[in-house]
């Protein structure tokens, strides 16, 4: 179940806690970006001009966090991974060649390699009524006993500008979502349109 890797990550921030982080010789951490001392950063990854990382957080080799990009730990973020300005990383799990475009969110989530955000996206990651979300899989709905849940975005997918998740779905890998789609549920593997979307429903 993939949010058993959130909470497995959760537990392992906690047992670490107050150990210090590493930040690689060849990394460039800009002089104005406020990095914790539990931030670990890997080789030739750069760090920009106001960019906040907080908490528990490894980033791998080769990444470039923007400006004004904000990182609330625990979070694991792969090798390759491109994070737009002023984006916003919550206790989420991020795999390598990744790319978040700019002013996105991502909360409470596991994205898959190689999978693209395009600018403000957004995850979704509690109900309004306030219940434990659920997720369902293969048809059966699982009671994950969670208030705070995001998504899982699959490997290779694709998702256009403004698309929103909601809370607990899956998105399917090798995959594309037009502009401004809200995923409201699990899709099979395919490409989409807004149209098709809204076509589905009627």
């Amino acid at each position: 179940m993939w949010w058993k890797k959130l909470q497995e990550m959760a537990i392992s921030s906690e047992r670490s806690h107050g150990v210090s982080g590493t930040i690689a010789p060849s990394a460039i951490v800009h002089e104005k970006a406020d990095i914790d001392p539990r931030v670990t950063i890997g080789e030739n990854t750069r760090i920009c001009r106001y960019a906040c990382i907080e908490g528990d957080v490894e980033i791998g080799s080769d990444c470039l966090i923007g400006n004004h990009v904000f990182i609330r730990g625990p979070v694991r973020i792969g090798n390759g991974v491109l994070l737009g300005l002023m984006t916003e990383v919550k206790n989420s799990i991020i795999g390598d060649g990744v790319a978040i475009g700019p002013q996105c969110f991502v909360s409470d989530s596991v994205v898959d390699d190689h999978a693209y955000l395009g600018a403000q996206v957004r995850t979704s990651n509690h109900r309004l009524d306030k219940a434990l979300v659920k997720v369902v899989i293969d048809g059966v709905s699982h009671d994950t006993g969670l208030e705070k849940l995001g998504c899982h975005i699959g490997a290779r997918t694709s998702l256009g500008i403004q698309c929103i998740i909601f809370p607990g779905r899956i998105v399917p890998a090798e995959s594309m979502f037009g502009p401004r789609i809200n995923i409201e549920r699990n899709y099979k593997s395919g490409i989409y349109q807004l149209r098709q979307t809204i076509e589905m429903k009627e």
